[in-house]
């Protein structure tokens, strides 16, 4: 695979930079733009291009959510195609959505009309060939739809054959095709007779893309049943989406101070990753917004990005049927995963009406499942564990933080998620494991007195006055205080300290700021070892610090059911949680654990 950078050009405008129709991308572009699926890619296009002219050939399937890089996948694959391995294929690259698709003679039409697109953009395909296939298209159309089938195959096949060039159909939304095909017939006729062809030696290469796995590919009865070799689009890494970052930096030329501040991996910018799910289409939205600077307040680049994101949003939702809607509506208000029972009582739909809605936004890749659990404290001490079925949550994250910003009663929640966030990812936390007195790693069994409690202890033998003149040492003073009276169980006395905690650093610092605090993680390792996990969950809940440090409070839970009932449930609870508070949560598990 080559590319000759010295024909092409290397910088492209800022506005050049589409996030809804890749297709319109020039080459140059394309191959700038595309950098962080590049593992996908080789690995689909070196199949291609080592498949025989008249092989059986293995067809393709790309799965990712809305925004994650299937468009852009199918474009990159036909600009290589139709460049560097011109000579063997011609790509035929379909628009995302095939509205005029009734059955298989207008998919078999379509291929024609795209061939044709496809030779005038190639300047050295002479004219005649491609009035040849426009007026071939007018002729076929007349037929009706079982000859046009056969015919519009036929004449594909016939055309690529001339050319010595194997066709390669691109096509989004291979969903949407199945679901066009048989539409009115159960015996999916059509979908087997496509299946056919495709199967045959010197058929065209497939390379599809889709929301979600349908039944139509993973059934065993069903025509497509382990048809395709299927490529997942996962959310981007952290490294991913600043090499992504990176990249636009470069290739729009931006200013210098641009790239510093991508470079210098602000919490800022980290916390935004992790609210707008790591998708490419919402990482490209965050570099507009970068290259015209960070706002004053988080939550402000929230509203600024939810804005941009409104117009896709709202169009995709309102194309959903009433009921729908309102099931969107239940789960997204809802944010965690909600069970079946809560969603058929908070819609009032009965279970029969509820289950095949539901199935319906699952194939459409709107919502996803979850094991469902009790999360509630209470439930912790409940011998049956785990609710029998599944969960739902919604699968485009930034669009459930969408749909929240909407409602000021619920916007809160966001605004504190992102502040723990930021003070979680800020430099601060670099520095954390140098200065507090919790850093060792001592066992349950020296808990007593090398727990570094007495040492602390001692180093506080000042005044109030000294202990006033330094907040930090005086929030960590009560801590230890509380967590002496909570060792001799006295947990009247270890609530009025802690709370007293809270008040210093909430005063002082805002009670987010707890989430760079390592003593915190090393506190709540202490107080989980001490069977005392529940009462820390109780008091976070009186105070509402369950929502403030969502994730904490979620890491506490969930180390607190793995403690009294097991790995798995504790896992299941995570699952329940939504993506951008469980992730973060994971991460403060993790540094629990090291005490």
């Amino acid at each position: 695979m080559s590319v000759l950078l010295s024909n092409m050009d290397t910088t492209i405008n800022i506005n050049q930079i589409g996030l809804y129709n890749p297709q319109r991308y020039s080459d140059d572009a394309a191959r700038l733009l595309f950098i962080v699926r590049q593992k996908q890619f080789k690995l689909i296009l070196n199949q291609i291009v080592q498949e025989k002219s008249n092989s059986i050939p293995q067809h393709y399937l790309i799965i990712g959510q809305r925004g994650m890089g299937k468009s852009m996948m199918l474009k990159r694959l036909e600009v290589e195609l139709r460049n560097e391995y011109r000579t063997d294929f011609i790509p035929l690259l379909f628009p995302e959505e095939q509205y005029n698709l009734k059955g298989l003679a207008e998919f078999w039409l379509n291929n024609l009309i795209v061939l044709a697109r496809s030779l005038k953009s190639e300047k050295y395909c002479p004219t005649d060939k491609i009035a040849e296939v426009t007026k071939k298209i007018e002729e076929i159309s007349k037929e009706t739809p079982e000859r046009i089938s056969d015919k519009a195959y036929k004449y594909l096949q016939d055309v690529c054959r001339e050319l010595s060039r194997r066709p390669v159909l691109l096509i989004d939304n291979i969903g949407l095709v199945f679901s066009r095909l048989d539409s009115y017939k159960k015996n999916k006729q059509e979908q087997w007779a496509l299946r056919r062809v495709l199967s045959e030696n010197g058929a065209p290469i497939v390379v599809s893309a889709g929301i979600t796995v349908t039944d139509d590919v993973i059934n065993y009865n069903m025509p497509f049943y382990d048809f395709f070799k299927i490529q997942y689009l996962r959310r981007l890494s952290y490294d991913e989406f600043s090499e992504l970052l990176v990249n636009l930096a470069s290739v729009t030329n931006s200013d210098e101070k641009v790239l510093a501040s991508i470079q210098a991996n602000s919490p800022r910018q980290r916390s935004i990753f992790d609210l707008t799910g790591g998708s490419p289409r919402m990482t490209v939205m965050l570099f507009r917004h970068i290259a015209r600077g960070f706002s004053k307040d988080i939550i402000d680049d929230l509203e600024i990005l939810a804005d941009e994101a409104t117009p896709l949003y709202k169009a995709k939702f309102e194309e959903l049927p009433e009921q729908q809607q309102i099931i969107i509506d239940a789960i997204a208000m809802n944010w965690d995963a909600v069970s079946f029972s809560k969603l058929s009582k908070t819609t009032r739909y009965a279970g029969n009406q509820l289950s095949p809605q539901l199935k319906r936004l699952t194939d459409e890749g709107w919502i996803e499942t979850a094991p469902a659990d009790k999360k509630s404290r209470k439930a912790l001490k409940d011998t049956e564990g785990v609710i029998k079925g599944n969960a739902y949550f919604i699968s485009e994250r930034f669009f459930n933080i969408w749909y929240l910003l909407r409602y000021d009663i619920l916007k809160e929640g966001v605004y504190c998620l992102s502040k723990f966030l930021e003070c979680f990812y800020g430099e601060e936390e670099l520095e954390l494991i140098s200065d507090n007195l919790l850093e060792q790693e001592i066992g349950i069994g020296q808990m007593r007195l090398h727990m570094a409690l007495s040492k602390f202890d001692k180093a506080t033998e000042i005044d109030q006055n000294d202990k006033m003149d330094n907040i930090k040492h005086l929030s960590h003073y009560y801590l230890h205080k509380t967590l002496f009276e909570l060792y001799d169980q006295n947990t009247g006395l270890a609530k009025d300290y802690l709370t007293q905690a809270f008040g210093v650093l909430e005063k002082e610092y805002g009670i987010s700021s707890m989430a760079n605090e390592n003593l915190w993680m090393g506190f709540g390792s202490i107080v989980i070892g001490l069977g005392q996990g529940s009462w820390l969950l109780s008091i976070l809940e009186e105070k509402g610090y369950d929502n403030i440090l969502s994730p904490y409070y979620t890491a506490i839970q969930a180390l607190e059911i793995e403690r009294q009932n097991n790995e798995k449930d504790a896992e299941i609870y995570l699952g329940n949680r939504a993506l951008e508070i469980s992730d973060p949560a994971r991460t403060i598990i993790e540094r629990i654990r090291k005490y």
